[in-house]
């Protein structure tokens, strides 16, 4: 049973996962067990494992002394308990069998830990097999994942939330930056390189350099590489950082934003490779930034003084569409009191409110559902609703609830054109509700942002290219009709009150920030910039 024992103990740790010990089971025999098999495979440190084959040793020798009290009188010479003989290994893990076991021996000080419930392969068990602690697994190099009490073997509810609710912010004392980054650097050297030399990005994996993102493009931040304890050192160090206790699990990916003292919040991605994580990290911005300073055309500061209704701000990934939303919201609570919520996933940049009320909601942390945050936003009074990431119409339309309840909403989607995001909206909703929604979405849309950021001449930065325009009675009729035909003439010819993508462009391209074959790349028009496109320049 040394092997069903050892899975049940690494899965209900959280050590490993059961998609893990799946992979690897049929490795398993007598002669090794599944531990060792683990070990061979990189996905269970040495360390852990004697610690776990100590602790199953000793369940092992009381399943061998609670055998001759179940059993009829027998002479004195056999009382002495024997050694346990060994077990053949299942053919399948399906076939772990329940195990009943009556300790003999007297109830110590604390009380003894269940195992109950489901096992490892998702099979009913009845066993009430009594366990200890795994008492020293928590010196080891991933007490950093947090391993789990055997004690807490309750049935997770899939719409629970964490325990803790506090967001930590990054503040402390500040992490000095190297010049060099070294290749076994701590992760919040590693950060603090990347805000000392202005990147956004950060990438980690296996056997390659460390990467990082700076004006758009990839260099290399290291000569030598990383390999897999490097990786796992680091996620070890992250996991320290996350504000709703969450256990970092082998094969399980997960993204969280986390605060590291001393060189602010981050967002981190992982995905796993097997047993090898990849980690993609965003560094998140510590200081706000105003509306003045992100360059939106000039009608845009408008939309923070409005009541009501709803803003779209879109734009493709790492566009700065959040960055965005959350000026707004920090220029509106300087000018005037109010209560402003956000429903995040996650939380990035911490906001501040000195005139009114502030709630920001992590999606999983603060509320269930993003439906969930809306509904608390509404419910509570909500003079400003900030929303990131809008992804469903069920989102939608209560956020136009909110908007017709007096709320003024920002949120943020995706959506390269004006013309492309608002199509696809429409097309989103069935054809029997499409007339309806059309009208509640012409009636609350007050304006539409859609951002890019392009890259600067000799990389020497990013410029802001913005389409928008602040909806009129001409748009907001053809968003009634449905018929976007004439989209891009009305907010052409709104001029002050609107901007094209491509006049954007054009602005950048004539300034000489950006080069031409950039502005052909995204223009929504390439004709207008046909004389840039490779081809032509080749010629």
């Amino acid at each position: 049973m040394r092997n069903q024992y050892m899975a049940k103990v690494l899965v209900h740790n959280k050590v490993v996962s059961e998609d893990v010990i799946k992979t690897y089971w049929d490795k398993a025999t007598d002669e090794k067990d599944i531990g060792q098999v683990l070990v061979e495979a990189g996905a269970l440190s040495a360390g852990v494992y004697q610690k776990v084959l100590a602790f199953v040793k000793n369940i092992e020798a009381k399943n061998a002394a609670a055998q001759p009290a179940a059993a009829p009188a027998a002479p004195a010479a056999s009382a002495a308990p024997a050694a346990p003989s060994p077990v053949a290994k299942p053919a399948a893990p399906k076939a772990m069998q329940a195990v009943e076991v009556q300790s003999a021996a007297p109830q110590s000080e604390e009380p003894a830990l269940q195992i109950e419930g489901n096992n490892i392969f998702g099979m009913s068990s009845s066993s009430n097999m009594e366990m200890e602690t795994v008492s020293g697994l928590e010196t080891t190099s991933i007490a950093g994942f947090g391993l789990v009490d055997l004690s807490n073997d309750e049935e997770e509810d899939e719409n629970g939330l964490p325990s803790r609710f506090t967001v930590v912010t990054g503040e402390g004392e500040p992490v000095e930056a190297p010049d060099t980054l070294p290749i076994k650097a701590k992760l919040k050297k590693i950060v603090a390189f990347a805000r000392k030399f202005g990147a956004t990005d950060i990438y980690l994996f296996a056997d390659r350099q460390i990467f990082m993102r700076q004006s758009g493009a990839i260099f290399p931040a290291t000569e030598q590489t990383l390999n897999k304890s490097m990786l796992m050192d680091l996620l070890s160090e992250a996991s320290e950082g996350f504000s709703d206790g969450y256990k970092v699990s082998i094969g399980k990916n997960f993204t969280k934003s986390l605060g590291l003292a001393g060189v602010g919040r981050i967002r981190m991605t992982v995905t796993w490779n097997d047993v090898v994580p990849n980690i993609a990290i965003r560094v998140i911005q510590t200081e706000s930034a105003s509306l003045e300073n992100l360059f939106l055309p000039p009608f845009c500061n408008q939309f923070a003084g409005l009541s009501s209704g709803l803003v779209l701000i879109a734009g493709p990934s790492s566009s700065g569409r959040s960055t965005t939303m959350k000026a707004f919201a920090e220029t509106i609570a300087a000018s005037r009191s109010c209560y402003i919520q956000t429903i995040e996933r996650p939380i990035e940049r911490l906001i501040q409110n000195p005139n009114g009320g502030l709630a920001q909601k992590e999606v999983g942390l603060h509320v269930r559902t993003s439906l969930e945050g809306i509904s608390l936003g509404i419910r509570d009074g909500a003079d400003v609703i900030c929303f990131d990431q809008l992804e469903t119409m069920e989102e939608l339309s209560l956020l136009l609830q909110a908007a017709n309840a007096g709320a003024l909403v920002f949120a943020v989607t995706s959506g390269n054109s004006i013309h492309a995001l608002l199509s696809r909206l429409l097309v989103s909703v069935p054809e029997s509700n499409r007339a309806s929604f059309a009208c509640s979405l012409a009636e609350q849309l007050k304006g539409v942002i859609v951002q890019h950021l392009v890259p600067v001449v000799q990389n020497q930065g990013l410029v802001l290219a913005a389409e928008a325009l602040r909806v009129s009675s001409t748009v907001a009729n053809m968003i009634r009709r449905g018929d976007l035909s004439q989209l891009a003439a009305a907010i052409s010819s709104q001029k002050d009150q609107g901007i094209t993508l491509d006049d954007s462009l054009q602005k950048c391209l004539e300034s000489g920030y950006i080069d031409g074959y950039e502005a052909w790349k995204r223009a929504y028009d390439s004709r207008r910039f046909a004389a840039y496109r490779p081809s032509a320049r080749e010629a």
